[in-house]
Formats: structure tokens, C-alpha cells, sequence
């Protein structure tokens, strides 16, 4: 994308079947076309994706924007942000990496290879399940064996299924024929079981407690109705479990791609990781880290930042679609048009960024060492008004998950097989939309 943004200009054009599609590059463009307020790029796409998901409902991440919408992110926004600020995280994400990195230690002893993959997934999906729906799963677990495996069908297909939406003619293939309905029953699937997670809290939910994230939705739906609220029309339970699904496969998806990065680039970089370790050793020591905490590991911080900025997992976010024709400086964006924000051409923005494709966490901090996340051009979790609702909590998560895992594994460091420095640090180019790192084997080894 930035080398078609460097050759077109920073609005440009490219067509996939039928359907155009803009990409918007540079920083101000894209603050200027997703902040307008005449919202006229605030639609979101009508696929067999979407179809398969909202099944005649409405969410925050599929619904265009409109009151149900804006009702729908502004409760949802709150539960996250209150559970990012919450004691309660900290210590479900110490006992959770605490649990699975020692079934990781014992089945993958010092100096043995492996692929940390479903480590990391048991991870994330314990973390959010338990924050979304009050769920804990044991490593191995087959309920959290099919979530892991239809996480990676889904991905796997999800270049053929983006072409089959553009170009319908496919359809008729039975190649394509069959991965479509493959990938559709596996992502219905998906959705029904995290969606059956909410109704059954219905069952169960007590009025004032909230637990977790479909507690906290009950309460505001309950709420609503009470005090004759205009959201009331929105907040009905067939949107709300539609609210758990974005939750629970968003939030899980996006963690781990994440999370594979830090730890790869950690394992790549053994004297970075080693002063994350010997901060952490020094500011929290044997106790459980607290959201204080946050606040003093500056280098920690510094490095996921690093890594949000140079593989941002989401390098153009989720599709907008025009919902009227605008024109965005000298450009003119048609209704119905898909458009992307280049968040790459933000993130490693020459200008913003000195030596952009040089992995440096200094970069965000101050000449006495001091973390700093308000930098001009720092946007991994997108701009605009349809930016991340998570944001607050994937950062919670990936403080919490990455000092318990260094915590956990205190006399060792994560390593190469084939040494420091020679991961190969290119996106995978089989997953459409995101940015993961190819498959890679790390190991632990003696300090």
C-alpha cells in the first residue's frame, strides 16, 4: 500500500471485481475524511460476512453509523473502559499466564523449539472469555481447541471469501463454492456460541451485579428501560450479543497477532527483552502489577508501543463505506465506495518517524527516560469517530499479559534457535487485512 501511495499520490483508487476501492494515506487526509462532520464515510460494508454476523441486527463494528450505532458503541465503550481501569484484570491475567506459561515450561523444557501459537491463543481467549462472559478454559481444553481452530480457518480463508463477495461469478466454482460455505458455517458457528454466552447470562444475570461484559451490557439495557432512555430502542438482546461478538473476535484476534509480534521481537532482540525483565524485576517485583504499575515501566510500555507502531496488526483498520459523495480535498469520493485508511503511511511516516523500519521502542521515550504514548502520528488503533473501542483495554492487556509471561519465565530468556537479530520480520503474506508474522519457533534459555 505505501509503495502505491508513493507512486498515486495520497488518495487513490484501486478496483477488486466491481467494487472501487480508496485508499487514504497520510496522517491529516485521513483525520479530515473520517472526523467530517457530515459522517459521509462512516458506512461500513454489506457482505456475506456481515450478513452471516448481524443476521438482521446491529453492532458497533458492522452497523453503519446512525443513532443505534452511537448507542450501541457509547455502553459498549463504557464496560471496556471501566474493566481497563479495573484491579480485577490484573489479577485474571496473572493467573491465567501464570497457568499456561507452566504447562508451556513443562511441555517445551529449556532449549527446545517450539511454536508459542497456542500458548498465546489460551492466553487471549481465557482473558477475554473470562472478562466477556465469566469463561475459563484449561490448556487443551476442547472447547478452547475449536475456538483456536476456527479462529485459524476463518483467517485462512478469508483472502478467497473477500474476493468471492467482490466478484460474485466465483460463486459458481466449487472451489470457491465450498470455501465460501466452509468459511461461513465456521464463522455462524463462531458467532452462535459467543452470542449463546449473553442469552445465557439472561438466565442468570442479578440486577446490580456486574461480573463482566454481558452483566454490564444487562445493566445498561435494564437501565435504559427504567428511566424511558431513547437507547432503549437500541439495546435490545439481539444487538447486545451482536456487542459480545465484537468483543470476544475482535478483541481476541487482534490481541494475539499483537502478542505473537512482541514476543518475536523480543526473542529478537535479547538485550531489549533482558532490561524489560530487569525493569520489572525492579519496580514490581514478586507481587501481582497494578494498574500504578503501568506508570513507572516506561521501557515495557515503550516496547509495545514500538510494536504497535511498526506492525500495527490492523495496518488499514476496517472497511468504511461512503454513505453520500464527498469531496476530501481536491478528491472526490463516490457513495457506495469502500475506503481504507492507510494507517501504514501514518506509523512509519518518514517525516514523523526517523528511519521508520528500524524497530527502536527510545522513540517513545524522553531524554530521562520517561514513557510518552502522545506522539504525533502514533494511531495503532485507528483514527476517527470509528476508531478501536478497545483501545484501552488492549493496551491493559498487553501490559499485563507480557510482564506476567517475563515474570513467569524470570531466570530465562526467550530465543532464537538461529540467534539474536535474524527473525524474519515480514508480515505473512496469506492473511488478508491483517498483519501477523509468518510461523516462527521460539525457546527458552538460561540468562
Amino acid at each position: 500500500m505505501n509503495e502505491l501511495h508513493k507512486t498515486y499520490g495520497p488518495v487513490y483508487t484501486i478496483w477488486l471485481g466491481w467494487t472501487p476501492i480508496v485508499v487514504i494515506s497520510g496522517m491529516n487526509l485521513i483525520k479530515t475524511a473520517f472526523n467530517s462532520k457530515n459522517n459521509e464515510l462512516m458506512g461500513r460494508p454489506k457482505n456475506s460476512i456481515t450478513e452471516t454476523l448481524l443476521q438482521s441486527g446491529s453492532d458497533v463494528a458492522f452497523t453503519n453509523h446512525g443513532p443505534v450505532w452511537a448507542s450501541l458503541r457509547r455502553v459498549a465503550h463504557s464496560a471496556v473502559r471501566k474493566l481497563a481501569i479495573s484491579e480485577k484484570l490484573s489479577d485474571l491475567v496473572d493467573d491465567v499466564v501464570s497457568e499456561t506459561t507452566d504447562t508451556m515450561i513443562k511441555t517445551h523444557p529449556i532449549g527446545t523449539p517450539f511454536n508459542p501459537k497456542s500458548f498465546i491463543y489460551a492466553n487471549v481467549f481465557n482473558i477475554i472469555a473470562s472478562s466477556a462472559f465469566g469463561k475459563r478454559y484449561k490448556f487443551g481444553d476442547k472447547e478452547l481447541k475449536y475456538l483456536e481452530q476456527s479462529f485459524e480457518d476463518f483467517r485462512t480463508n478469508t483472502n478467497d471469501l473477500v474476493i468471492c463477495d467482490r466478484i460474485p461469478v466465483l460463486k459458481k466454482l466449487p472451489k470457491y463454492a465450498n470455501i465460501l460455505r466452509k468459511t461461513l458455517q465456521t464463522l455462524k458457528g463462531l458467532s452462535g456460541f459467543v452470542r449463546q454466552q449473553y442469552m445465557d447470562h439472561l438466565e442468570t444475570h442479578s440486577s446490580g451485579v456486574v461480573n463482566d461484559f454481558c452483566d454490564a451490557l444487562i445493566e445498561a439495557k435494564e437501565e435504559s428501560i427504567q428511566e424511558a432512555k431513547e437507547s432503549a430502542a437500541a439495546l435490545i438482546d439481539t444487538n447486545l450479543s451482536l456487542v459480545i461478538v465484537n468483543i470476544f473476535i475482535a478483541g481476541s484476534d487482534t490481541t494475539q497477532y499483537t502478542l505473537r509480534w512482541i514476543l518475536l521481537l523480543m526473542a529478537n532482540n535479547t538485550e531489549m527483552q533482558i532490561q524489560m525483565r530487569d525493569e520489572i524485576e525492579s519496580v514490581i517485583g514478586d507481587r501481582v502489577a497494578t494498574n500504578e504499575d503501568r506508570n513507572e515501566c516506561h521501557f515495557v510500555n515503550a516496547f509495545i508501543a514500538e510494536v504497535l507502531r511498526y506492525r500495527n496488526v490492523t495496518p488499514l483498520g476496517l472497511p468504511h463505506v461512503a454513505m453520500s459523495d464527498m469531496q476530501l480535498d481536491k478528491y472526490h469520493i463516490k457513495e457506495g465506495a469502500f475506503v481504507f485508511g492507510n494507517l501504514i503511511s501514518v506509523n512509519r511516516d518518514p517525516i514523523l518517524w526517523p528511519n521508520p523500519e528500524v524497530f527502536d521502542p527510545k522513540r517513545f521515550l524522553t531524554s530521562d527516560g520517561k514513557f510518552v504514548s502522545n506522539i504525533p502520528g502514533f494511531h495503532p488503533f485507528g483514527i476517527g469517530r470509528r476508531v478501536c473501542i478497545g483501545e484501552k483495554l488492549a493496551l491493559a492487556d498487553l501490559f499485563f499479559i507480557t510482564v506476567r509471561l517475563l515474570k513467569s519465565t524470570n531466570e530465562c530468556v526467550f530465543a532464537l534457535p538461529t540467534g539474536d537479530g535474524s527473525a524474519d520480520l515480514q508480515p505473512d503474506p496469506n492473511i488478508l487485512l491483517l498483519s501477523s508474522p509468518k510461523p516462527y519457533e521460539i525457546m527458552l534459555k538460561i540468562r
